[in-house]
């Protein structure tokens, strides 16, 4: 927590609604995880700092009120500073109505069909994340933590990295992020923008593991950037996507049930539930939340289970929300029609087997229904956590409940001791109603009181911390990058001790260092230029292109030049004017053992290819599908480890390649017999992929290591591009002949 001095946050609501009443304006605190999480960490700052002014929460968000006069405010002054944000009607109409509801909302939530694709939604977003900025940016200082908050500002990380571009900045989404399927759906300028925006954070956050990922395959496919250990790393970008699935204030939801308060509403909920059981659910008016399907699976229940009927009461709490769109109101009537229906066919003088409430309830009288409810039953088609689960859990005391959770909702991958369902599954959900109600005590209370361990230990409070102390880590990381990365000041002390070198040697891969990597490896012929470069190095070093290519291909291309060629990953060696030399054994029987292996995995992964060579066969992915490839080539790896035992052979897992090839030579072996034969004043080495860490690591320290690319290496600097290899070595080449002409 020392790392920041100030918490700014960013979301679209601030945590007051500001009231007048008789001529004042009052403030009253909303509820929510996240003010009481930002709340805590900022009493935590204030009692480490020294003033409490350095220690108060910045909170930026839309707000039509004077901001001096909001921050007067008694309730607001003790802990934030309000930054509010002015949005006029005709663009949020667009921008929240629009683009985040109409658009956003039912495709990360899986309803394309109810997706809208409005004339001037982008537009207005666009304009809204940069008003947003505008208020940001202000306030901005040096050893701020920036957290910007949900899907209404997907843009406002970029837009703050590009100009603070050593803030420490991190984003969370509070729905799911969807699969790159239905990603896809959107136009591809929406796509880079919402991700390239995202992006500008060095941590981005999610509920689940399973969201994470979508978001990286989401980079991944739709811009193609590298990704490693769930970082992922471009030109100016260095950002980690990891799961931080939201907790609740467990100790506030579990102290609550024995306030006077709470009681009070307890004693009126016996009186009118009797000796009957109670279901409750509570949910905001959305067609997320699958009320119809519920609905389907309680009547299903009381049909099915005659036994239960007049003796159980589901009581269905909806929260209004967008209630004056017809979309919500038409669901409002079917939901309340669909009630009336039930009660009827069902209900008996003394009995309803539906209580239906269209309201929002106060916070005791919540807690109240949580801790004296049989069953809670929360059963969305798609959510990106619902903390009421973790709220009912929390709340569950001596008389245990028990929680029937969709398995679709976020939350669903923390509480496994629930009972889980598919909440288009009618028939399943109305047998776990029955089974949830009649599960023995002793059960029910394991199963909850796991929950309420996990919940106690990873609570909102610690979702937080975890957020702020793995953004310090990033940090951390990012700046290794950066000081591994090779800028021009680096790149000019490399040119000038190989210009004052007597006996300079350069070693080159070639694919993905002097050529791109291409789809074929055919099609990756060098250019005239790359010949020609090769040849002016070669005038002053000497130059070893050290490749996985075969001999054949090799010679076609560098032959005529005077340079030291490297076949097949060091089996094959040529000196300048000189033939091929190798010391393997020549039998390679061994082959035709391999070939039907490599060639069912082919025939396994559309896009692969097998490539024979003298001394290796290799299986190329590059074409494939990312997923299905990338799983494949370990089940590929770990059959021919299997089957090379007592074998003198070895299997190399290269870029977007596994090779099999004879033992007791690789790159590193290959530079160690080049080296021992000069005296070498200057040694460098150029690799992009793995079998290159072999070269890097067999050079003696004083050598100079490059890797093209991101990624852990052993090399001492790296190349974003494998253009820049291209440029570094002109320069060389031309520093070189300066000196010669002088």
């Amino acid at each position: 927590m020392e790392e920041f001095k100030r918490i700014v946050i960013v979301a679209y609501r601030l945590p007051f609604t500001i009231r007048h009443r008789n001529g004042k304006m009052t403030a009253q605190q909303n509820s929510g995880g996240l003010v009481s999480a930002v709340l805590s960490l900022t009493e935590r700052m204030k009692n480490s700092n020294s003033g409490t002014d350095s220690a108060k929460t910045v909170w930026v968000g839309k707000g039509e009120h004077d901001a001096e006069q909001m921050n007067s405010l008694r309730e607001v002054k003790e802990t934030f500073e309000l930054v509010p944000v002015r949005i006029p009607d005709h663009v949020n109409e667009k921008f929240y109505g629009g683009f985040c509801n109409d658009l956003i909302w039912p495709l990360f939530h899986y309803f394309p069909s109810m997706t809208v694709f409005g004339q001037g939604y982008y537009e207005s977003y666009r304009k809204a994340n940069q008003l947003f900025y505008r208020e940001l940016k202000k306030i901005i200082r040096p050893g701020d933590f920036i957290w910007i908050h949900d899907y209404q500002l997907f843009l406002l990380p970029g837009m703050v990295r590009s100009d603070f571009p050593d803030a420490s900045v991190s984003f969370f989404l509070h729905i799911p992020f969807p699969s790159y399927e239905v990603f896809r759906i959107m136009p591809d300028g929406y796509q880079a923008a919402i991700l390239k925006g995202m992006l500008g954070a060095d941590l981005i956050g999610f509920h689940t593991h399973d969201y994470a990922q979508h978001f990286l395959k989401s980079v991944r496919r739709a811009l193609g950037y590298d990704i490693s250990l769930n970082t992922v790393m471009a030109e100016d970008t260095y950002s980690r996507a990891d799961a931080f699935p939201i907790s609740i204030d467990y100790k506030k939801f579990h102290d609550t049930v024995f306030l006077p308060e709470t009681e009070k509403y307890m004693q009126k909920i016996h009186k009118q539930k009797r000796d009957r059981m109670l279901i409750f659910s509570v949910d905001r008016l959305d067609y997320t939340k699958g009320f119809l399907n519920r609905l389907a699976a309680f009547e299903l229940f009381l049909e099915r289970y005659k036994s239960m009927r007049g003796r159980v009461v589901f009581n269905m709490v909806i929260v209004p929300s967008r209630d004056t769109i017809a979309r919500y109101q038409e669901m409002k009537k079917e939901i309340e029609a669909t009630v009336g229906r039930i009660n009827g066919k069902y209900g008996t003088l003394d009995w309803n087997p539906i209580a239906y409430q269209y309201k929002s309830l106060k916070f005791n009288e919540m807690i109240a229904l949580y801790t004296l409810s049989d069953v809670g039953l929360l059963t969305p088609l798609r959510d990106g956590m619902n903390l009421v689960a973790k709220e009912y859990v929390a709340a569950q005391h001596q008389k245990h409940g028990m929680l029937i959770l969709s398995e679709m909702a976020g939350a669903a991958a923390e509480m496994s001791e629930s009972v889980l369902v598919n909440p288009t599954d009618i028939s399943q959900m109305a047998d776990a109603i029955y089974n949830a109600l009649m599960m023995p005590a002793e059960e029910r209370k394991s199963r909850i009181e796991a929950m309420k361990k996990r919940l106690r230990d990873y609570d909102v409070f610690s979702w937080a911390d975890d957020i702020l102390r793995s953004v310090v880590r990033v940090k951390t990381d990012r700046k290794s990058f950066r000081v591994r990365l090779i800028n021009r000041d680096i790149e000019e002390r490399i040119i000038d001790a190989f210009c004052n070198s007597a006996r300079p040697v350069l070693f080159l891969d070639y694919d993905g260092t002097l050529v791109p990597i291409r789809e074929l490896p055919e099609m990756a012929t060098p250019e005239d230029v790359i010949i020609s470069l090769t040849g002016r190095l070669a005038a002053k070093s000497n130059v070893v292109i050290i490749s996985g290519r075969n001999r054949d291909f090799l010679d076609e291309w560098f032959s005529d030049q005077n340079l030291t060629l490297v076949a097949e990953h060091g089996a094959f060696i040529r000196y300048p004017g000189g033939k091929w030399e190798s010391s393997l054994d020549q039998d390679d029987k061994w082959k035709e053992r391999f070939k039907p292996l490599l060639n069912r995995f082919t025939n396994r992964c559309k896009g692969s290819f097998v490539e024979e060579k003298r001394a290796s066969l290799s299986w190329h992915y590059r074409n494939a599908d990312e997923d299905l490839s990338a799983l494949r080539a370990i089940e590929l790896k770990n059959e021919l480890e299997e089957s090379i035992i007592n074998m003198p052979l070895q299997v190399i897992d290269g870029h977007k390649v596994v090779e099999v090839k004879m033992s007791g030579y690789n790159k590193g072996s290959a530079a160690k017999k080049l080296l021992a034969m000069e005296e070498n004043d200057f040694i460098m080495a150029i690799g992009d992929d793995k079998t290159d860490e072999e070269l890097f690591g067999a050079l003696p320290e004083n050598a100079i290591s490059l890797k093209v690319g991101k990624g852990p290496t052993r090399a001492r600097y790296s190349f974003l591009r494998q253009s820049d290899v291209v440029a570094f070595l002109t320069r060389m080449a031309e520093a070189m002949e300066q000196i010669s002409k002088s």
